[in-house]
């Protein structure tokens, strides 16, 4: 289900719920930066957009996955898990917050901060680029989107396309479009007594709540220095081919003149 949110769209299972009572001691942390993150297109081009996600050198490590026999997740030391979850209730028609029994696995999910200039506000002006998280790994192209078993050791780096922006039938316009904020977080799954199936991932880099977001490009603010830019150039008019053309033609035909000449 893709959510879009006024200042945040995110591709996940289920929207997160943010609980002040939620601590955690250790989780990992990390850097997210643009690999090329300038370059030239023309106005039909997909644009893939590669990140490296590096973990501190002084971070936990991130590795992960569920016991198999147990069922259970691993991995994590207890204090590091949440203590709570969500589930959807369809009777009150929202989320409804409850306490975790046991939880049995965790997962990576990306998320797009809604500052971009492709799309002006995730979508919200689709003339030039729409945008498509890159949730299942191809050839040469790996997506780290719910993936639920990882193993990532401090100071090593995974590269991987976190989305595609795919230019309007008519093209993009020239000119050049940037993208600030993308980013990698945690999310838990589990039940609670009754037997909902819960969630937990907290996206947001929020200092004064509990975050399962690992890391974050531009975590300073939007700023061209840690932006991921992208210039669109004009195709030539069919005259203009025509032009060129003719000149090649005219340095052809010169050539053979002055080579009959030297005979």
């Amino acid at each position: 289900m893709k959510s879009v949110f006024t200042q945040l769209k995110l591709f996940a299972v289920l929207a997160a719920t943010a609980v002040s009572s939620i601590s955690y001691a250790a989780l990992p942390t990390g850097q997210l930066e643009y690999i090329t993150p300038t370059g030239t297109v023309g106005p039909h081009d997909q644009i893939d957009v590669w990140v490296r996600f590096t973990l501190d050198a002084g971070s936990a490590p991130l590795s992960f996955s569920t016991d198999s026999n147990t069922g259970l997740l691993t991995g994590f030391a207890a204090a590091d898990l949440p203590t709570q979850g969500t589930y959807y209730d369809p009777d009150l028609d929202q989320n409804v917050l409850a306490p975790f029994a046991q939880i049995t696995g965790a997962g990576l999910n990306t998320v797009f901060y809604c500052t971009d200039t492709f799309t002006v506000a995730c979508n919200g002006d689709t003339t030039n680029y729409n945008f498509n998280f890159f949730t299942t790994s191809q050839p040469g192209k790996p997506s780290i989107n719910f993936l639920t078993s990882f193993d990532l050791a401090p100071g090593a780096s995974t590269d991987y396309v976190f989305g595609q922006f795919n230019p309007a039938a008519a093209g993009a316009a020239p000119g050049t479009y940037k993208l600030y904020g993308v980013g990698v977080f945690l999310y838990f799954n589990g039940v609670d007594a009754e037997g909902h199936s819960l969630y937990y991932g907290d996206y947001f880099d929020n200092p004064d709540g509990p975050s399962t977001l690992l890391a974050r490009t531009c975590p300073g603010g939007d700023s061209d220095s840690c932006a991921f830019m992208r210039t669109v150039t004009a195709v030539p008019e069919p005259s203009s081919y025509a032009l060129m053309a003719l000149g090649v033609a005219a340095i052809g035909l010169l050539k053979r003149r002055r080579g009959q000449q030297r005979r």
